[in-house]
């Protein structure tokens, strides 16, 4: 029953097409016809077009549903990573190539991926799929939230480029998985095609620009929340 609809919905906006056609160049119809067949092919073409949305969406979501059960164990697919953000503008060859340098990592969530501080190694995450928190210590005030990411995004960018421990804790707020891209892996990227490094380093700069404007804001919230506090606390 159900495999009939998308031919229903092919054959309406098809129809709506084709009384369209008839109705702007077949002069031997009457005036009343022509508009009649406008008018039918349009509500065709709509009522098409807008059942045909549900079934897209649909599509899309059983290809997310399908990737988020991708396993370690198995081979990445080019097609699982063409609507991540940050595989938009590569090509399928590029795709491919960073791939190959990666691994597919899994983890539970609450597991701190990056803690601030500390560097265990030097590797770029591209979040296949899950949610994440970035958390910074505050001295006196614990730790703050100052961010979530999630599908398509990266962290680790910062000490990935100057080798320093991180500056953040990266921490799974779900079930999630990682393409782990190690330096090694992207040196020999850098070797063998130049053109795509440089691709990979314009990325992760407009990420840290992106970060670093987050974190302004963030900044100059809690100073105005301080400033606040102090002008509303009375003196003694």
């Amino acid at each position: 029953m159900d495999g009939k609809y998308p031919i229903d919905r092919g054959m309406r906006v098809l129809g709506g097409v084709v009384l369209i056609v008839l109705g702007l160049n077949v002069m031997e119809l009457s005036s009343i016809g022509r508009v009649t067949a406008l008018i039918v092919g349009l509500y065709g073409c709509i009522t098409g077009i807008i059942n045909f949305c549900p079934l897209l969406m649909g599509v899309a979501k059983e290809k997310e549903i399908k990737r988020k059960k991708t396993f370690k164990s198995q081979p990445i697919k080019t097609a699982d990573l063409k609507g991540l953000r940050f595989f938009l503008d590569l090509t399928d060859e590029e795709i491919e190539r960073i791939v190959h340098g990666c691994k597919l990592m899994e983890y539970q969530p609450s597991t701190s991926i990056l803690k601030e501080g500390k560097q265990d190694r030097r590797c770029l995450y591209i979040i296949f799929s899950g949610q994440f928190n970035i958390v910074k210590a505050l001295s006196e005030m614990g730790n703050k939230i100052v961010g979530s990411i999630s599908d398509g995004e990266v962290f680790g960018e910062q000490s990935f480029l100057d080798d320093y421990p991180a500056s953040f804790s990266v921490i799974t707020t779900n079930q999630a998985k990682v393409l782990e891209l190690e330096e090694k892996a992207f040196r020999e990227i850098m070797q063998q095609n130049p053109r795509l490094a440089n691709k990979l380093y314009d990325k992760l700069i407009h990420v840290m620009s992106a970060r670093i404007r987050d974190l302004n804001d963030q900044v100059k919230y809690l100073g105005n929340w301080v400033l606040q506090g102090r002008v509303q606390s009375p003196t003694i």
